[in-house]
């Protein structure tokens, strides 16, 4: 059952987690310094080594607890190694340091080993190498140069395991920096590029390169590695901080060893499908895909193609392009649009010219190239494996520099005609979107029960504004920010909301739901605040704790955010927080009175302890 801790014990840890964010933006052993790539004294191949490469120093600490375990609940034998590089934070929940006092947040190297113990981790089965930069492009490339050394095979899996958001800014780094892996203690990101030269600089030929991280399913990632590895996994939309079930996975890999590269990426793309579309979990917006490598640049020239359609017949199609943009499927980043709907749109709604010929094509080998793709949840409905960068006017952003980052990319440096001209033909010179000082931080606590709350945050929006209310049970990443792991799969009874640095201006609302008993049918629930940039540099709780149970529960689907929403024993709906346009980016702190009607999706599923997750 789920842990109770000492709630003002954690919000100390969980304060000085959040300033770092808002400061910075954001078996097997090899060398002391991490850089010795000769050590190993293996004589014979694997058939696999799954490599892993988890950044879980900031708020995915948990997660990569969780996911650890699922790994060493299948562990490495003869024919199949798993290798794995992981450092995890302190800052988030108490498990590592009252279950294993000795690990000071180093950087570990391990050969996971079989563990039957689903309580704790083998935290010292790991080599320490010292605190490492798991940001630090040069660390990729030591860890898979070692991995492959000290264990080789004749297939190699790399996974990508942190938070990520494709090409784009991910804002927990001042520097704007994009891609996937975040390392809070050095205060850094690593950027997609930088990614790339990692395995490049390692010489590897990797079989699948699969990204456990949000948003990673672009076309413009898959150009980023061209040439890099045979099959590529990844996500169009934000996942869950639980990501790929390792145990699945992996018992799949061990019990027939000799499958084929296609086969195992896809049997990934299905067993995180069956994983999250099992009537045992409750998560929206699953999407999950394989793609064939050989296919890049096929697509490459056809998107180069498209680009050149577009600006050449724009004055003519524009309209039919702004239907493609608001009608096809996109993501938690609203800019990213899957491919493949935007250019059928195009296909089928052009009487001819090039655009439609150049999109028609499009389709065609997107087709061919997934080679797997799974979603679930409707809102998700339209993914076909592959997404774009399709961005309005009012999506582009002059506080992350988005055009001339996106510039640098490989995609758009390839030729003199590419998809940057396209998007820069489509957006026009238009105002681009303010963005406003975020790093602000709410903290839902209830220590004295182990029941299932849920903390909701409902950023600002311009339309379909039911689309944009988040929890950690619907994925951890949002447009504006980070959540916490879902409280009922790390096992504490606390989750939290971290603002990015920069966020889009207007009211942030934050709600409660108590959403199950745990061992009592109660919990006393505070919620607390923290918001350095605006001198609030200690956790300050709002109003006073609020009881919460099942005896008076909101009997509908449609929520009323007003004062009669708090009459109900389940619900509570405290405050909200405004951020505004203004010289100084103020903030306001308001009690939540406005009269707002939202639908509200509710958990799939009656909550599950963590040991029992999958």
């Amino acid at each position: 059952m789920k842990k109770t801790i000492s709630q003002f014990n954690r919000l100390a840890m969980l304060f000085l987690s959040i300033v770092v964010l808002v400061a910075c933006g954001g078996g097997g052993g090899g060398g002391d310094d991490g850089s010795d790539t000769t050590s190993g004294t293996s004589t014979s191949d694997a058939s696999w080594t799954y490599m892993v490469y988890m950044g879980a120093d900031n708020n995915l600490s948990n997660s990569g607890l969780v996911d650890l375990n699922e790994m060493e609940s299948v562990g490495s034998d003869a024919n199949v190694k798993i290798a794995l590089q992981a450092e995890f934070s302190l800052n988030y929940g108490s498990f590592l340091s009252s279950n294993h006092p000795n690990y000071n947040g180093e950087t570990l190297r391990f050969l996971v080993t079989k563990d039957n113990d689903t309580s704790d981790v083998n935290i010292e089965a790991g080599t320490s190498i010292g605190n490492k930069d798991m940001a630090d492009p040069d660390t990729l490339r030591d860890f898979i140069i070692w991995a492959t050394r000290t264990y080789p095979a004749d297939h190699y899996v790399l996974v990508i395991w942190d938070h990520g958001a494709g090409w784009k800014e991910s804002r927990l780094s001042m520097t704007n920096s994009k891609g996937a892996v975040q390392d809070e203690t050095s205060g850094s990101f690593m950027t997609l590029p930088q990614l790339a030269q990692a395995v490049t600089d390692a010489g590897v030929d990797l079989d699948i390169i699969n990204f456990d991280a949000c948003l990673m399913g672009m076309y413009e990632v898959l150009y980023e590695f061209n040439e890099l590895t045979d099959y590529m996994v990844f996500s169009e939309e934000t996942e869950p901080g639980d990501g790929d079930p390792y145990d699945t996975i992996l018992s799949a890999l061990v019990a027939s060893p000799s499958m084929s590269a296609s086969t195992l990426a896809t049997t990934i793309v299905n067993k995180y499908y069956e994983s999250y579309s099992s009537g045992s979990n409750r998560t929206e917006g699953i999407t999950k895909s394989a793609v064939d490598m050989s296919y890049v640049n096929d697509l490459h020239t056809q998107v180069v193609a498209l680009a050149d359609g577009i600006i050449d017949e724009y004055d003519s199609i524009s309209s039919v392009l702004s239907s493609a943009q608001s009608e096809s499927q996109a993501y938690s980043y609203e800019e990213n649009h899957d491919l493949y709907d935007f250019a059928s749109y195009l296909a089928t709604n052009l009487s001819s010219g090039d655009t439609k010929t150049a999109a028609a094509a499009i389709t065609t080998t997107v087709t061919s190239m997934v080679i797997a793709n799974q979603k679930y949840g409707s809102a998700v409905d339209d993914s076909y494996g592959i997404a774009i960068y399709v961005p309005t006017n009012n999506q582009i952003s002059s506080a992350g520099d988005d055009l001339t980052r996106y510039g640098q990319l490989a995609c758009n440096s390839s030729r003199a005609s590419t998809w940057l001209d396209a998007v820069n033909k489509m957006i026009g010179t238009s105002a681009d979107t303010q963005l406003v000082s975020g790093g602000f931080a709410f903290y839902v606590g209830w220590g004295d029960t182990d029941a299932d709350v849920d903390l909701y945050v409902w950023e600002p929006c311009e339309s379909n504004c039911s689309d944009t209310i988040y929890a950690p049970w619907m994925g951890q990443t949002t447009p504006n920010g980070y959540f916490s792991a879902d409280s009922i799969d790390s096992g504490y009874s606390e989750e939290y909301y971290v603002a990015n640095n920069y966020v889009e201006a207007g009211d942030y609302d934050i709600l409660i739901n108590y959403y199950g008993n745990g061992s009592t049918d109660y919990a006393n629930v505070s919620l607390w605040y923290l918001d350095p940039n605006n001198n609030v540099t200690e956790w300050q709780q709002i109003g006073s704790t609020m009881h919460m149970d099942l005896s008076n529960a909101y009997p509908y689907d449609t929520l009323y955010l007003n004062n009669d929403l708090n009459n109900y024993s389940d619900w509570q709906y405290p405050y909200y927080t405004t951020r505004e346009l203004t010289d100084d980016n103020t903030i306001r702190l308001l009690s939540a009175d406005r009269n707002i009607t939202i639908t509200i999706n509710r958990k799939k599923a009656k909550p599950i302890v963590a040991d029992e997750k999958r």
